[in-house]
């Protein structure tokens, strides 16, 4: 009996011994596993600063074995990881909380849609700036930029850079307002410019290459000049002496107008920039073309203009921007339907003749614009040379507003 007993104590034993070594194996396999783990993420993801630990990841093993063990090593996804978590995760890691923000990766380039869904410009130009009350006499446009304009069939029409890092569409109303010198005359001045006014519609395209220093915005805008631009009713509302020359305007006509402009950078830096410009306007609008220089100074990201936090993930860095600016442009008059009237059908009491267009005119402007996070205001005036016969030299001033929600 005793021998029985002594042999299954010894029997036991062996079971037992034999157990805690497979533990003991199982056990290394797990810590064997957990350190080539970590070792794949190290060698996938180059290391980094480390960043707060808003995610964690948890890699789990389980044995199979009647005696289970479980371990658990936890890391900040911030140690390794600065890119989308799907491109770096392995399948048999699982994160623990859910985040509704992407993780920003080094890569500058984002779309609007990604960041914003709405922006805002306002321009404002009125000859008041200059102590006038002639000639381009008042003007306003309104541009909203939106990620369903990008689905329009006329975005199509819209020349823009095949490959950039910011690429935007929106919509866009003007009104312009022209007057001879003397808006209160009785009588047709003749040898003046005609009352005019035009009230277009359209749709408009920028985009951005910021490492090349491209910009290119197009546009295409059709409305009507012509009393049904409302030109004489707004003048009207803001002038103590109404002006009685408006039954002298030019009649109403259809327009359609192609805008295209070019600016590629020659020399820039975060605190200077020179820019060549090329524009081109096709319609029966305005039919011209021209080119010139643009110059800034302050601090700013080269080549765009508009708040940073459209663009980049440098905005948190860089919420400020602010600068001075210079333009020169020359353009080449084809065309101009506020001095000549309609293209087509031209039943206006009075239009300047095609050879009283001064086929050569020169624009010069300076200005400062300032930023801050999505909010911008540029303050501009604008100088033109005669632009017929006879015409004096003009200015006015220019007030853009930008916001983006």
């Amino acid at each position: 009996m005793k021998r029985n007993l002594h042999s299954i104590c010894i029997f036991l034993l062996f079971v037992i011994l034999l157990a805690c070594q497979q533990t003991e194996k199982q056990h290394k396999v797990i810590e064997n596993k957990e350190t080539e783990l970590s070792e794949r993420i190290q060698e996938t993801i180059a290391p980094i600063e480390k960043r707060s630990p808003a995610i964690s990841i948890v890699t789990e093993s389980r044995s199979n074995y009647k005696f289970q063990y479980s371990t658990s090593v936890r890391h900040t996804i911030g140690e390794f990881v600065d890119a989308p978590m799907t491109e770096v995760i392995p399948k048999n890691i699982r994160h623990e909380n859910h985040v509704s923000s992407k993780i920003k990766t080094t890569n500058t380039e984002l779309t609007e849609m990604e960041v914003f869904p709405l922006m805002v410009n306002i321009i404002f130009d009125n000859d008041i700036f200059n102590n006038t009350d002639y000639y381009y006499t008042n003007g306003a446009r309104i541009e909203m930029v939106l990620p369903i304009a990008k689905s329009s069939p006329v975005n199509k029409m819209l020349l823009g850079l095949k490959t950039n890092d910011i690429d935007i569409s929106g919509f866009s109303i003007t009104q312009n307002i022209y007057t001879p010198i003397n808006p209160e005359a009785t009588g047709i001045e003749y040898g003046d410019r005609p009352f005019a006014s035009y009230l277009t519609v359209g749709q408009f395209r920028e985009s951005y290459h910021l490492k090349k220093k491209i910009q290119i915005k197009s546009a295409l805008d059709i409305g009507v000049i012509g009393p049904l631009a409302f030109g004489e009713k707004v003048q009207s509302t803001v002038h103590t002496l109404e002006p009685t020359g408006w039954k002298y305007q030019l009649q109403n006509s259809f327009l359609i107008n192609y805008y295209f402009r070019i600016e590629k950078g020659l020399y820039g830096s975060s605190n200077f920039e020179l820019n060549a410009v090329g524009q081109t306007n096709l319609g029966t609008l305005y039919d011209k073309i021209g080119g010139g220089l643009r110059w800034r100074a302050g601090s700013f990201l080269p080549v765009y203009r508009g708040p940073m936090t459209i663009c980049c993930n440098q905005a948190k860095r860089r919420q400020l921007q602010y600068w001075f600016f210079m333009t020169a442009n020359t353009d080449l008059v084809v065309y101009d339907a506020t001095l000549q009237g309609s293209m087509f059908d031209n039943n206006s009491p009075y239009v300047l003749e095609n050879s009283d267009i001064n086929r050569v005119v020169f624009t010069g402007s300076m200005g400062v614009a300032l930023y801050y996070d999505n909010l911008g205001v540029e303050l501009e005036n604008i100088y033109l040379t005669p632009e017929f016969k006879g015409a004096k030299y003009f200015g006015y001033g220019r007030i853009k507003l930008v916001a983006n929600f």
